[in-house]
C-alpha cells in the first residue's frame, strides 16, 4: 500500500497495484456497494473501435476461468445481491449492491471478473446478437434515438460523438483479439477507481481489496489513439424526417464541464427551466398549452466541455410553437433574470436532491467515484451545499447569457417534417 488520506468517513489508499481505493463508511446502513470504475468510454475508442467499450462491459459477465456466466450470477444471486454495470462516454462502471457481510464475496468475484475473464469466441459471438438486438431496440425508440443524433450533430467526428453502443458495422465484426486489445490497453490499475460504501471500515476493505486487487496486472498498451482531443461543438439545425406520430425536439447550447466554476450556477439553471414539474418549460409547454407530455432539460458535463439541452416530444405541427415558447422563457431568464424568492425555491430543490441521493449506498459510491476521477479529492454532501449557497441571483444571469447563446445553438428534429421549410420557420424565429 502507498499513501492514504482520511476525511471524516471517507478515506483513500492507493493499491500496490497502483488501483485507486476510496471508501466512506455509512454506519447506518446493512448493505455495501462496491464499485470498479474504468476510465474508458466512447470518447477512448478510435472509428475503428466504436462501440467496444459497452462491448466490453457485456463480455465481462461471460464467464472467467473459475465461472460461469451462470456460476457468476447464482453466487451474487444466493446472498440476494446486484451484479451490474453500465458503460458512459467517459468511463465503465462495474457495480455489486450486496450486504456488509457479504464483503469478501464481492471483492472475489469483481477480481475474477477483472482477473481471469477468457472472452471465449462463442460467448462473443452469443453477446454480439444480444447487442445488435439492443442497437435495434434503441432505433425503435424514438426519444433515445434522437440523443444520438443529437450528440453525433454537437460533436461530429469526435468519439464524444459516437452512439455509446457503436455502429452495427462494428458489433458485427468485433472478434476476440479485437476484444483482448481494448481490454488490456485500458483495464490497467492505474486506469481505475475501485469505490466502496457501506456497513464497514476502510481498513476492513484495504486489506480485502490488497487481497483480491493488489496484484492485479498492468498489460502492455496496444493502441494508438488521442482520446482528449478537445472536441469543438458544431452549431447548426439538422431534421430526420421519419414517419412518426409524434416529433422530437432537441434544442442544444455550449454547457459546462466537470471542473467549471459555474457548475452549480448551471445546475440551478436547468432547474429552472426543465428540472422537474415546477420548471418554467414544463409549466408553459405542458400544463398551460398541453403542448406534450414530456419536456425536460438536462446539463451533460464532461471532462472538459459539456452541454445543455431542451427534449419536447410533441405533435409535428406544435414543434415551432414550443420552439417559440422555449425561446421566449430563455430570454426572460437573459434579460430579467430571476427573483430572490426563485432562487432559494431552486437552492432548496437542487439541496434537497443532493440529500435524497445521499441516503443511499449505490449513489454515495457513485459519487465519491466520480469525485476522484474528475476532481481527485473528496467533496462531502456539506460542501457541496456550501458551494449551491454561495451562487447569486447575478450568477445565475451571467451563466445563462453564457450558456443560453441561441448563435451557438445545435437544434436537432426528428419526425415528419420538410427539411429546407422547417429549417427557414425556425431561423424565422431566432
Amino acid at each position: 500500500m502507498k499513501r492514504n488520506l482520511s476525511v471524516g468517513a471517507f478515506q483513500k489508499s492507493r493499491l500496490s497495484s497502483g488501483l485507486t481505493l476510496v471508501t466512506e463508511e455509512l454506519p447506518q446502513f446493512q448493505s455495501l456497494s462496491i464499485g470498479v470504475w474504468v476510465k474508458a468510454g466512447t470518447r477512448d475508442e478510435s472509428l475503428q473501435f466504436a462501440g467496444m467499450s459497452h462491448f466490453l462491459e457485456h463480455m465481462m459477465f461471460k464467464g472467467t476461468k473459475k465461472r460461469s456466466a451462470l456460476d457468476i450470477a447464482l453466487a451474487i444471486d444466493r446472498v440476494g445481491g446486484e451484479f451490474n454495470a453500465f458503460t458512459t462516454r467517459e468511463y465503465t462502471c462495474f457495480h455489486l449492491l450486496l450486504l456488509s457481510k457479504d464483503l469478501e464475496l464481492g471483492m472475489e468475484i469483481i477480481s475474477d471478473v477483472l482477473k481471469n475473464s477468457t472472452f471465449l469466441t462463442e460467448e462473443i459471438e452469443r453477446e454480439r446478437n444480444v447487442i445488435l438486438q439492443e442497437i435495434s431496440m434503441i432505433e425503435d425508440n424514438p426519444e433515445e434515438t434522437i440523443h444520438d443524433l443529437f450528440m453525433d450533430q454537437a460533436y461530429g467526428d469526435h468519439p464524444l460523438g459516437t452512439p455509446i453502443l457503436g455502429p452495427k458495422k462494428n458489433i458485427e465484426r468485433f472478434n476476440r483479439r479485437d476484444v483482448l486489445d481494448f481490454f488490456h490497453h485500458h483495464y490497467q490499475p492505474a486506469k481505475m477507481v475501485l469505490s466502496v460504501t457501506g456497513n464497514i471500515t476502510h481498513s476492513q476493505v484495504k486489506k480485502v481489496s490488497e487481497k483480491h486487487l493488489g496484484k492485479l496486472k498492468s498489460h502492455k498498451k496496444s493502441l494508438s489513439f488521442d482520446a482528449h482531443a478537445y472536441p469543438v461543438l458544431k452549431p447548426g439545425i439538422q431534421i430526420h424526417s421519419r414517419n412518426f406520430e409524434q416529433s422530437h425536439l432537441i434544442l442544444g447550447f455550449p454547457g459546462v464541464n466537470y471542473l467549471d466554476e459555474d457548475r452549480f450556477a448551471a445546475f440551478l439553471l436547468n432547474v429552472y427551466l426543465g428540472g422537474g414539474m415546477s420548471s418554467v418549460l414544463f409549466q408553459e409547454i405542458r400544463e398551460k398549452r398541453g403542448l406534450a407530455y414530456s419536456v425536460y432539460a438536462n446539463l451533460s458535463p464532461f471532462l472538459d466541455t459539456g452541454l445543455f439541452s431542451i427534449y419536447v416530444a410533441t405533435h409535428p405541427d406544435s414543434v415551432l410553437e414550443c420552439i417559440k415558447v422555449s425561446f421566449h422563457e430563455m430570454d426572460k431568464v437573459l434579460k430579467r433574470g430571476i427573483t430572490p424568492k426563485y432562487l432559494r425555491m431552486l437552492k432548496d430543490n437542487l439541496i434537497g436532491t443532493i440529500l435524497l441521493n445521499s441516503d443511499s449506498v449505490e449513489n454515495k459510491m457513485n459519487s465519491i467515484a466520480k469525485n476522484e476521477m474528475f476532481f481527485g479529492t473528496y467533496f462531502s454532501t456539506k460542501s457541496m451545499i456550501d458551494e449551491i449557497e454561495k451562487v447569486k441571483l447575478a450568477d445565475i444571469s451571467r451563466v445563462a447569457g453564457r450558456i443560453l447563446n441561441k448563435e451557438k445553438m445545435i437544434a436537432t428534429i426528428l419526425g415528419p417534417h420538410r427539411k429546407n421549410q422547417t429549417i427557414k420557420k425556425i431561423h424565422a424565429l431566432l
